[in-house]
């Protein structure tokens, strides 16, 4: 279960290892600032919105901000094959299909973002985000009703390794895509850096969080009531 809820968190680290290139800190020009940036990044990697970072950034369109951020194709097949290999069996189908349903479960998830505190001589923030949450033990129920069917079911018992994997992640994919958020918010605290990194074809001082991988894990684990 726990390799299903980072699922944000892969995403996030891999856009950021497919594109930016960074190096040290420091420049005046014009700035977004890191509560826009943390509100980019969830609605181009959760809600397939770019429209954030085009504006944010100065993109011709979305086509290109996906592009340069290193989402224009592959990424999610990627995704899918990581987890396989995390997961140690199924097919990177049977994951894709995960992979879609927590996708589709974080399309009504909504995220904002304030500043906290801000200290851009140092280079360092943290931001304020602010998610609506499921129900709490969601994810539970889900992997409790799937062990109910699977044991109830006597020809995928006697199945083989693969059937069987295979059927219990695509009642994982159905389940989480059942899954819809609630009105309920909670917060969580994410550090930001001032860096330089290649946006748009040229260097830019961006903040960016500290951990990337982290911030995934946030989005997730506090949507989800972790």
């Amino acid at each position: 279960m726990k390799k299903i809820q980072r699922i944000p968190a892969l995403l996030l680290a891999m856009l950021m290892l497919f594109s930016l290139t960074l190096t040290s800190c420091g420049s005046k020009e014009d700035i977004a600032s890191p509560d826009q940036v943390a509100v980019a990044l969830f609605d181009m990697i959760l809600k397939n919105d770019a429209s954030t970072a085009v504006e944010l950034f100065g993109y011709a369109d979305e086509a290109a901000a996906r592009k340069d951020m290193g989402l224009e194709d592959n990424i999610y097949d990627e995704l899918a094959e990581q987890l396989v290999s995390e997961m140690e069996g199924g097919s990177t189908e049977d994951a894709r299909a995960v992979v879609d349903a927590f996708m589709n479960m974080f399309k009504d998830v909504t995220l904002t973002a304030k500043v906290k505190e801000s200290d851009e001589k140092a280079g360092t923030a943290v931001v304020t985000c602010t998610i609506n949450t499921f129900e709490s033990g969601a994810m539970d129920n889900i992997l409790q009703q799937i062990m109910t069917d699977i044991m109830s079911d006597e020809t995928l018992l006697s199945a083989d390794e693969a059937t069987l994997y295979s059927a219990i992640i695509n009642k994982m994919a159905e389940g989480l895509s059942a899954l819809t958020p609630t009105e309920n918010t909670a917060d969580f605290d994410v550090n930001f850096e001032l860096v330089k990194a290649d946006i748009n074809g040229k260097e830019k001082s961006v903040w960016l969080p500290v951990d990337v991988e982290e911030f995934g894990a946030l989005i997730s684990n506090t949507a989800l009531g972790e």
